[in-house]
């Protein structure tokens, strides 16, 4: 036998295990997004979760909460200020100077705040079909890790999206994000740390406040809207 020919077969063996091994690879990630998902799609079916994110930028830390309950969403900012949404309406109150700024309901608010897919959303894949999902675990940029964090067994899942990594961290036995991170090829990182509560959120926790002694605006021109009619109490 020709030394090329050992060498083309050696070089054939090689590439066919490592397209073995990366099948492999692959099938075993996906089975774990599927299986994350699953659990996730369990969770969505619960209509009423609390959510606190605590983000970290350089040394800066800032805090909100996210209630949810039968279709109404209250996102709290550090400030203290909130946004308000039930699908119909949507508000930014401020409640310690009495104003309210009147927000157009959109796709993006509305998916954000009214809806028990919101934790979901920080899960890689999960807006993606099997197809999608299969490339995702295929790139070997990407990656599904066991990690323990507080003594909670997690899947550290990283995926590379154009100039950015993110990382998440997500507990095996219920599929609750616990953190997450962002880096930037510029060397940036931020940091997300997740409480993730189900049936916990009270009425008293999403409604309005009496608003008929507030002073309304426009949210996107930041104009007073005069005569308004039809306010919303809590």
């Amino acid at each position: 036998m020709s030394k090329k020919l050992k060498f083309l077969i050696i070089l054939i063996t090689i590439i066919v295990l490592i397209g073995f091994f990366g099948g492999i690879r692959a099938i075993r990630n996906v089975i774990i997004l599927n299986k994350t998902i699953s659990k996730l799609e369990e969770n969505i079916e619960k209509d009423n979760y609390y959510l606190k994110t605590s983000m970290k930028i350089k040394d800066e830390i800032s805090n909100t909460e996210i209630f949810y309950k039968d279709g109404v969403g209250k996102n709290v900012t550090s400030s203290g200020i909130y946004t308000w949404v039930d699908g119909k309406n949507a508000y930014m109150v401020d409640e310690e100077n009495k104003k309210v700024y009147t927000m157009e309901i959109s796709e993006e608010n509305s998916k954000l705040l009214v809806s028990n897919e919101m934790f979901a959303s920080l899960i890689p894949g999960y807006s993606k079909n099997i197809f999608e999902r299969f490339v995702m675990a295929s790139n070997l940029e990407n990656s599904i890790k066991s990690e323990k964090i507080n003594d909670e067994k997690c899947y550290k899942i990283s995926v590379k999206e154009g100039e950015t990594t993110k990382t998440v961290w997500i507990t095996k036995s219920r599929a609750f994000p616990i953190k997450a991170e962002i880096r930037f090829s510029n060397g940036d990182v931020f940091e997300y740390e997740y409480d993730l509560k189900f049936f916990i959120t009270k009425l008293k926790d999403v409604e309005l406040p009496d608003l008929s002694e507030y002073t309304f605006y426009d949210y996107e021109t930041k104009e007073k809207i005069e005569n308004i009619t039809d306010t919303k109490k809590g």
